[in-house]
């Protein structure tokens, strides 16, 4: 280069260097290897034929061919040898861990929580005439040799029932629901002060304490009118158990006392969970739990108490049943009072859920399976005919996961604590982990009583009432020609909706999850009386009673394997809408809506907002039904897979996984933030436990309570909130 061409050179500009950041940088990188890590996956999508009806098929047969040998006997055994209140028995948790593992569960663990808790000390009751003691009945059962657990000494108690020693006169309050304490009021009875004495039935036992201590009583007595029981009594001729299929007069039901209908779950932890070493503090637990005693007693013990009560006080018609020597009537009998003395012990201890998974293809969703393991009594049929029948699924699947097996979702299996406390386990882990399984839970199926007789029970969540119905039709009825599904349509007909009194409540009723509840019941007119919650729910009572041969614990475990297998097999979801959008429509359609609430010009915009949602309710009708039919679809190009061109496969893949999104998330739409008036922690639109009763489920609670409550402000306000629910759902599509 000569000087001139240097000096040229050297008067040309210089660039200056690109300077990236070092975000900037990661950014590119990061979305580089997402495009290449997404690339990949489409060609591991597209290359691999998906899940079909064969494949399905052979995994159904692995399946059913590892529960044609029937285990549910020996872990019924197992499990309803001992007594297991929440909080307590660590044998029996490590029996249920020890087990997922040797069955092949990845990832198990003990999920451990800290909770308010209740355990019984001592307890009394006396009846007395000029305030000397007349009769003093037994608070526990009698001891059968027929029945080895029945020597267990349990005292009856209430959970959460508070401490006290009072004495009264008493009055008979029926079943101790609002309608009837609203009766009781209306014939100016004086309740104040007095006890109640009440039957169980109707409504949640819980929810009779309430009532009662609402109305200024003093205590609570809880008994079982065999009236109740239907056909098989001893008043028919039958002989009671353990030489027949009647309820033993000493039979005693336990439970809870606690409101289940306004908060379930820890009473001092209202929407979050307490880990053990966690910092947070807790509430004054008495919203949701009594501050009164209360006691549960048999009808053998208390017939001599309502005898008393003869000829004194008003009648009211259709308060009868069958206790002795009793003619219903409401009383005092000033001649006569109860002492009725109760003491608990109250503490903060640990509860222990146990957990444990198979990985699918996507670990980053899953369907969850649960069962509760604590009991009052060793409790063969509430939980641990479910308690058995879950170790029998795990084991199946055990089984199948040995040839390589891996479904396209992750299955977690859960055992819960504290269940019977009010949900207390479920409720805190979902409370604890609601993020990810809002994220994450594509359902939750649900087994507590899994087989205490031969009528199949289902209720669930609209979402799944095809996928319900469908899988019956696939397995046999015992001993008949029948398949599942037409007995089922025999004699239940429909699937229930959901209400509370089991562990499905926190993820349908909180977290907006498409859950499952099922099992086989008793027939009222033929089965045994289960002898629920009592010394005689046990291991003898099913094997010679409940489910001889554990026939219906066998058929359940086949019947939700299969269940379980749709939903984490088939490429498309098996949730579908149609059945959810009839659903709304019927139950708006049912409100008793005031006239005068439409009738005056002042009104319009309530009428014009009523009209808006039967027509948004009609197009969801249309939608759905669209949807479904197009999931249909998307379902054949599956089966069609080998057909298809590379291209056509890039895009089922995309479709099937906007439509899987939709149906996933479907269920959530209906949560809203606000919740119930007085009962915040019921976020559902559509579902929540029943105020006034607890058990039963009530649908568009907000909007049927307003009626209630003839607050048509409340009424309008809320049915805003579903205008925009059902419009968001209408602009959904499924393509």
């Amino acid at each position: 280069m000569d000087d001139k061409a240097q000096d040229l050179e050297l008067q040309v500009p210089q660039k200056k260097p690109l300077r990236l950041s070092k975000k900037f940088t990661f950014s590119i990188a990061l979305l580089y290897a997402i495009l290449v890590y997404t690339s990949a996956a489409i060609n591991r999508t597209i290359h691999s034929a998906p899940n079909t009806e064969d494949h399905y098929e052979l995994s159904k047969s692995i399946i059913l061919g590892a529960l044609e040998t029937n285990d549910a006997g020996e872990w019924s055994k197992d499990y309803s040898r001992d007594l297991q209140l929440g909080g307590t028995n660590l044998a029996m948790v490590n029996y249920t861990l020890d087990k997922f593992q040797e069955f092949g569960l990845q990832d198990t663990f003990v999920d451990v929580y800290t909770s308010y808790m209740s355990y019984p000390l001592e307890n009394g009751l006396h009846l007395l005439k000029n305030h000397s003691v007349i009769y003093t009945p037994k608070l526990v059962e009698d001891t059968l040799d027929e029945d080895p657990t029945s020597n267990y000494t349990v005292p009856a108690f209430l959970g959460y029932a508070a401490n006290g020693n009072v004495t009264a006169q008493y009055v008979y309050c029926n079943y101790g629901s609002h309608e009837d304490f609203q009766k009781l009021e209306n014939l100016g009875v004086d309740l104040k002060g007095k006890i109640a004495i009440i039957r169980y039935g109707k409504i949640f036992r819980g929810l009779k304490v309430k009532f009662a201590q609402d109305h200024g009583m003093a205590a609570v007595l809880l008994y079982t009118d065999t009236y109740d029981d239907g056909e098989i009594i001893e008043q028919n001729g039958y002989k009671a158990y353990p030489n027949g299929p009647a309820r033993n007069p000493s039979s005693i039901q336990r439970g809870s006392a606690q409101f289940l209908s306004y908060t379930p779950g820890d009473p001092t932890t209202p929407g979050y969970a307490i880990k053990p070493g966690e910092k947070k503090e807790r509430q004054f637990p008495y919203k949701t739990t009594p501050t009164i005693p209360a006691l549960p007693i048999s009808y053998r013990e208390v017939q001599p108490i309502l005898a008393k009560l003869k000829g004194h006080g008003p009648k009211i018609e259709g308060w009868t049943g069958l206790v002795d020597d009793f003619d219903y009537s409401i009383g005092p009998n000033p001649k006569f009072t109860l002492n009725l003395y109760n003491k608990q012990e109250f503490n903060i201890t640990n509860i222990y859920n146990i957990v444990g998974k198979i990985k699918g293809k996507d670990d980053s969703k899953f369907i969850l399976i649960g069962n509760h393991h604590d009991s009052w009594t060793p409790s063969a049929g509430d939980p641990h005919s479910g308690s058995a029948t879950i170790l029998e699924i795990v084991r199946a699947f055990g089984e199948l996961s040995k040839i390589g097996w891996i479904p396209n979702v992750s299955i977690i299996f859960a055992s819960w604590d504290a269940e019977e406390y009010g949900l207390i386990g479920s409720t805190e882990y979902a409370e604890y982990y609601s993020n990810k399984l809002k994220k994450e839970c594509i359902a939750y199926l649900n087994t507590d009583v899994a087989s205490i007789g031969p009528i199949l029970t289902l209720s669930s969540s609209p979402l799944l009432n095809d996928l319900l119905l469908e899988t019956a039709k696939e397995l046999k009825y015992p001993n008949s020609t029948k398949s599942l599904y037409e007995h089922f349509i025999s004699y239940q007909g429909k699937i229930n909706t959901l209400g509370s009194g089991s562990d499905y409540t926190v993820f349908l009723d909180h977290l907006g999850i498409p859950s499952v509840d099922l099992g086989f019941s008793s027939d009222v007119k033929k089965s045994p009386i289960y002898q629920y919650h009592s010394i005689y729910d046990s291991y003898n009572w099913m094997k010679k009673y409940g489910d001889p041969g554990f026939v219906y614990h066998n058929l359940l475990s086949k019947y939700m394997s299969l269940i379980i297998l749709h939903l984490v097999e088939e490429p498309i979801l098996r949730l579908r809408t149609h059945d959810y959008a009839t659903a709304l429509s019927s139950y708006f359609e049912s409100l008793e809506i005031p006239h005068d609430w439409k009738s005056k010009k002042c009104h319009n915009n309530l009428r014009n907002l009523i009209k808006k949602v039967k027509s948004q309710l009609e197009s969801l009708e249309l939608k759905t039904l669209e949807n479904d039919a197009n999931l249909e679809k998307l379902a054949e190009l599956h089966e069609n897979w080998d057909k298809l061109s590379y291209w056509q496969r890039i895009k089922l893949h995309f479709k099937t996984k906007a439509a899987n999104t939709i149906l996933a998330y479907f269920e959530r739409h209906f949560l809203d933030n606000e919740g119930l008036n007085e009962r915040e922690w019921y976020k559902h639109f559509v579902y929540a436990s029943g105020r006034y009763t607890g058990y039963k489920g009530q649908e568009l609670p907000a909007l049927a309570e307003a009626i209630e409550d003839n607050n048509k402000t409340d009424f309008e306000k809320k049915l805003l909130v579903f205008s925009k629910i059902l419009k968001n759902l209408n602009n959904m599509t499924i393509l």
